[in-house]
């Protein structure tokens, strides 16, 4: 695990090492162990080391027998062994033990298709000198991230925004992915919110040759052929292929954690980890003084200590919020706007005391049904078939709020058109009230919408029924740049892995394999309960899915209303000219009495302002500085 990054020279200008040297140094939490460096006519790249894998003889970059392939690799590949013993076979010679050593041997055997082979979480980058060829590849599920961007001199990539932002002129904010960011809580999609730096799709290959032409394709990720199980096969299958998941996540020569947060996901893992490691450590953090939090701990201290696991708590206090929401400004890389990542912080932070690894239920939602919301297309439907279509386009009609209004004007919208994906923020109209005229002049209105729509259609194009074409839209627009990018950022930022064995290719085969019922259920996660029934304490297993919550609108509306009105009032917020003003205060205003709607829609517009001055306005952002540089030791 580690952060990479690297720039090809496209003019001669020689200043390739000194650009990798800067992009390296903005990557230094990701790899606190080591720093390696190559650099050749016209290229230069490295990483930042967090040894995992053979800590001795794992150093980067690798390069085949000849020379001629040099790589860098962030991620772990769990295959690594079967896959080494092959090209042993084949006549390939290794120098480490360590698991990314066999992309070069995989390169020189099979070419670009490569990545085919791999079974893991990963970011490759890859330079062939005799070609002079630039390859970047980035994992199917898109769990580690890649990004790029073209500068005046050059091609640049790396494992964060921050390392981009260190090499060029600081680009303005992309208006388009600002739509998307408040629809979505992140600028999901290729593009980020920076114009002209741009993101490594999920499962994607990019192609820069020494003349600067990328090249982009896809490449089909390892699948498991099997037919769809019958029901009483499916549990029985999902519990060996998620335990051997588990136990394929738990390689490295260092200490393992387990990240929990009271529920079957997060259980299970804990479950199949303790059955093969000894000395396992559990985390878990909750807020405190709002109510509640004593239930949280009492479960997840339930599930620890079935196996003798010793619990962390992290509880996190009003002034706590305040340190962490200020913090994950900085450390996300990216505005993200998911109140979740404070209490993710707190127990990464905590975590990373101890361990340099950490295992997560991350995905097993997007994988099994685990929101609520996948329940919705039932529930309308139900609505239907009971109310005439007459009566319910009268009540959708309505000017005022009465029970059964919002189902009656969903009901006569088709799926297609209304499910945006379970993490939706700001609506299209709420958007555009938001914005300031140049900028609503600008966005136009629909474009953010249509990622959302696009994957939806081409899910079903493919034969995908109603639950799978949601799921496809939340793994495709949502798991990847906003899940997945919060976990990797807040863990990476204390120098911690976090690994997602929920996302190993042979779970998410089953998963795609099992039809809506075996999913859905009663209660979600078919299939997973009936496999955390077996294992868990009851009452982690029949627990409704919950998450690390975060009581974020009390928090906005009480303790920290005052720094969420200054961020978003004071002149520089004013000075950006992205929202208008007096909609920006009118918003701020509904917080009173609010319990979940208007919090999560302020807390957006907080996390991406306190975003924009740690860019834009370093003096602004100093804050959130002095806080990370407190905590760090700095």
């Amino acid at each position: 695990m580690c952060g990479i990054a690297g720039m090809l020279d496209l003019d001669g200008r020689g200043d390739a090492p000194l650009a990798l040297a800067k992009m390296l140094d903005a990557l230094r939490h990701r790899g606190p162990d080591d720093l390696g460096e190559y650099s050749g006519p016209g290229i230069a790249l490295g990483m930042r080391r967090l040894a995992i894998v053979d800590p001795a003889n794992g150093a980067q970059p690798f390069y085949s027998e000849n020379n001629r392939i040099v790589a860098v690799v962030n991620g772990e590949i769990y295959n690594h062994a079967q896959l080494r013993r092959s090209l042993q076979r084949k006549g390939h010679v290794f120098c480490s033990d360590s698991d990314v050593e066999v992309v070069v041997h995989l390169y020189e055997e099979y070419g670009r298709r490569f990545v085919e082979r791999l079974d893991g979480m990963y970011a490759i980058a890859l330079w062939d000198t005799a070609a002079r060829r630039l390859l970047l590849a980035r994992d199917p599920v898109g769990i580690k991230p890649l990004l790029w961007r073209r500068t005046p001199h050059g091609f640049a990539f790396g494992s964060e925004l921050r390392s981009l932002l260190r090499i060029g002129d600081l680009p303005e904010v992309n208006i388009g992915a600002l739509d998307r960011y408040l629809l979505y809580r992140t600028a999901v999609g290729e593009e980020t919110i920076i114009e002209g730096i741009r993101r490594v799709l999920p499962g994607h290959t990019i192609e820069v040759d020494a003349k600067g032409a990328v090249s982009v394709s896809a490449f089909t990720a390892r699948a498991i052929a099997r037919p769809a199980p019958e029901a009483h096969d499916a549990v029985d299958e999902l519990d060996r292929r998620l335990g051997a998941a588990v136990r394929s996540h738990l390689q490295g020569d260092q200490p393992i954690g387990v990240l929990l947060s009271g529920g079957i996901d997060s259980g299970l893992v804990l479950h199949y980890a303790a059955q093969a490691k000894t000395d396992l450590q559990a985390y878990t953090a909750g807020f405190v003084g709002f109510g509640g939090e004593g239930e949280e701990f009492n479960v997840t201290a339930a599930a620890a200590a079935a196996y003798g696991v010793p619990l962390h708590r992290v509880e996190i206090t009003p002034e706590d919020a305040e340190r962490h929401l200020l913090a994950v400004a900085r450390d996300v890389d990216e505005p993200n706007g998911d109140p979740t990542a404070l209490p993710l912080r707190a127990v990464a932070q905590r975590a990373a005391q101890d361990v340099p690894v950490v295992l997560s239920g991350e995905g097993a939602d997007e994988m099994f049904a685990g929101y609520p919301g996948y329940y919705e297309p039932l529930v309308v439907d139900r609505f239907r078939r009971v109310v005439p279509e007459g009566v319910r386009r009268a009540l959708a009609a309505l000017p005022l709020r009465v029970p059964g209004r919002g189902f009656a004007r969903r009901s006569l919208i088709p799926l297609e058109d209304r499910y945006l994906g379970i993490g939706m923020s700001w609506t299209g109209a709420q958007r555009m009230a938001l914005y300031a005229p140049d900028v609503r002049a600008r966005i136009g209105g629909g474009a953010a919408e249509e990622l959302a729509r696009a994957a939806f259609d081409e899910a079903q194009g493919a034969g995908a029924d109603w639950l799978a074409a949601m799921l496809y839209v939340d793994r495709t627009v949502w798991l990847p740049d906003e899940a997945l990018l919060k976990l990797d950022r807040l863990t990476m930022s204390f120098g911690l892995e976090a690994r997602v064995p929920y996302l190993d290719g042979g779970v998410v085969a089953l998963a795609d394999a099992l039809p809506w019922e075996q999913k859905l259920g009663g209660q979600g996660k078919w299939v997973l309960r009936q496999v955390a029934m077996r294992h868990l304490p009851q009452e982690v297993a029949m627990r409704r899915k919950r998450g690390f919550p975060s009581p974020i609108s009390r928090l906005l509306s009480g303790p920290l209303r005052s720094l969420c009105y200054d961020v978003l009032t004071d002149g520089t917020a004013r000075a950006r000219g992205l929202f208008e003003s007096t909609a920006v205060e009118r918003a701020i205003r509904s917080l009173g009495g609010t319990r979940n709607g208007m919090g999560r829609l302020i807390y957006v517009l907080v996390a991406l302002e306190l975003w924009l001055r740690q860019v834009y306005d370093p003096a602004s952002g100093a804050a959130a500085d002095r806080s990370v540089e407190q905590e760090y030791g700095a």
